[in-house]
């Protein structure tokens, strides 16, 4: 078996580590947001491998959102104030901005 190692990492198949950016680069663009997959891809290697949550609208749209709340991550009540809706999550009543109420094209 052959091992890899550069910069101290080991890896079993021989190639160079992977970089996977969840988020992005979000230590300094908020988590998912388009400036920081932008900048990773920049920053990072070519091989940088780009990951993030997957929400759907009500449309069936996936997006890139780091919370099932978009009021978590998002500006979203300053456009939508009356968009608040509770659901069951894990069996908790949620409130909260949800990606499920909207459709792609108004987000």
């Amino acid at each position: 078996m052959h091992v890899y190692k550069a910069n101290g990492q080991l890896t079993i198949s021989g190639n160079a580590p992977a970089i996977i950016a969840k988020g992005g680069f979000s230590g300094i663009f908020p988590d998912s947001s388009e400036f920081a997959y932008q900048f990773a891809l920049i920053a990072s290697s070519p091989d940088t491998i780009l990951y993030c949550d997957v929400r759907l609208t009500k449309d069936g749209l996936g997006i890139c959102l780091p919370d099932i709340k978009m009021d978590n991550c998002t500006n979203i009540p300053d456009f939508y104030q009356q968009g608040r809706k509770s659901y069951l999550v894990n069996g908790v009543s949620t409130a909260g901005w949800f990606s499920v109420d909207y459709n792609g094209t108004v987000l």
